[in-house]
């Protein structure tokens, strides 16, 4: 991994920093990976990060990417079940998340049916695509994929991000919204200087510790 990172390619990276820090907290977002390859734990968990998303080859790798790209993973169950919830009154809602037993269930209900219109056309794209370019990063620490092929896939996913979203504030919240889709709530607390726990804190963290890489959205 030689190839020179000019600040266009930076600027793409950097699409996935919120989730890199949020998983590694210690890394560089200035590196291809976000990894120190020198350092044998910062490579093993890279790789234990790949096997907890099933990936164990660059078939796997792709397969992955396609899910995200395609919006397999969540924006497209979030639009029918927003397109659903659009037809419902305040009652009908409220009688369908009242007979709902399972609390994650009822917490996706509560989340769709909060955004089902502001976030009708952005889905939960922002989310998939940062994990998208996250788990390029991971690749490229196995070698499952190379800076070329990164480099093709980086250009299309900041196409995709770039004409959804219009700051990095719109883009970094919806990633922080499929978070709580996927794993439940993870509300914000803005009492308190930004924790480590939650993909929240780690938003707050990364708007102050690197505020000037996201303070231009370039399009």
């Amino acid at each position: 991994m030689t190839d020179t990172i000019t600040p266009k390619i930076q600027d793409q990276l950097n699409l996935s920093a919120l989730v890199l820090k949020k998983h590694h907290k210690k890394a560089d977002l200035y590196s291809w990976s976000g990894f120190d390859l020198s350092e044998a734990l910062q490579v093993q968990m890279a790789k234990r990060l790949l096997n907890l998303y099933g990936i164990k080859s660059g078939f796997h790798l792709r397969n992955s990417l396609q899910r995200y790209k395609s919006g397999q993973m969540v924006s497209n169950t979030f639009q029918k079940l927003a397109t659903q919830f659009r037809m419902d009154s305040t009652t009908s809602f409220e009688a369908k998340y009242n007979a709902e037993q399972n609390p994650k269930t009822k917490h996706i209900y509560k989340l769709v049916w909060t955004y089902r219109f502001s976030l009708k056309d952005q889905k939960l794209i922002g989310y998939e695509m940062a994990n998208y370019i996250f788990q390029m990063r991971l690749g490229l620490v196995s070698g499952f994929i190379t800076t070329h092929e990164v480099l093709l896939r980086l250009e299309d996913a900041n196409n995709t991000i770039k004409s959804t979203f219009n700051s990095w504030e719109a883009f970094h919240n919806n990633v922080c919204l499929g978070y709580e889709y996927v794993l439940g709530p993870t509300e914000q607390d803005i009492s308190k200087f930004p924790g480590t726990d939650t993909l929240w804190d780690t938003y707050q963290r990364l708007h102050i510790e690197q505020k000037n890489e996201f303070k231009v959205w370039n399009t």
